[in-house]
């Protein structure tokens, strides 16, 4: 018959090949951009530049795939949740979502404003390819305003990759259940 384990494991269905590619693809990509705007925090003026610039390229495209993602997302549902899962927990669940497209969409939509609003900050030079610049005048208020909700929302974007990480953790070896796999290339 089998371990019930087993058996539930049997039910659980996978993400698609492109949600799961998106979701892998930004996850790498924010978590360099972490890494990077941290390496850069501390150093002179002019050495940042060589860390922001790639940053802000992939903050771009951070912005670029979640939209992609999120319309993905609207046409495409995920699979369903286990019976176990109680309702509670489907709906914290569901409001995690929301918040991680809301912050992966305006984290970076605040840094473009910020970059491009600067009166002395160039384009945002996408990897050496083509400049991408928001269509808004030079505005030392308005990237104020980019650089405040940036800082503020980039908190919360932090806090909920952990609390992502060990909800999925605790699924997996408390629960028994397996949510990894659901999402795992």
């Amino acid at each position: 018959m089998g371990r019930p384990d087993a058996r539930r494991a049997a039910t659980m269905t996978k993400y698609s090949k492109v949600a799961i590619l998106f979701h892998w693809l930004i996850a790498i990509l924010v978590i360099a951009n972490f890494v990077l705007a941290s390496m850069a925090e501390d150093l002179p003026r002019e050495a940042q530049g060589a860390l922001m610039a790639p940053h802000k390229a992939l903050g771009v495209s951070i912005l670029f795939l979640s939209v992609l993602r999120l319309f993905w997302r609207i046409g495409h549902k995920p699979p369903p949740l286990p019976e176990s899962i109680a309702g509670w927990q489907a709906g914290l669940g569901k409001f995690v979502h929301l918040l991680f497209y809301f912050l992966i969409i305006a984290v970076p939509l605040s840094g473009w404003l910020m970059a491009s609003a600067h009166p002395k900050a160039p384009p945002v030079d996408f990897f050496g390819m083509f400049d991408v610049t928001m269509p808004v005048g030079k505005d030392e208020g308005l990237a104020g305003i980019g650089h405040e909700v940036h800082e503020i929302l980039t908190k919360p974007l932090f806090i909920l990759i952990l609390l992502h990480i060990l909800g999925a953790l605790k699924h997996q070896f408390a629960d028994r259940l397996p949510f990894i796999q659901r999402m795992w290339p």
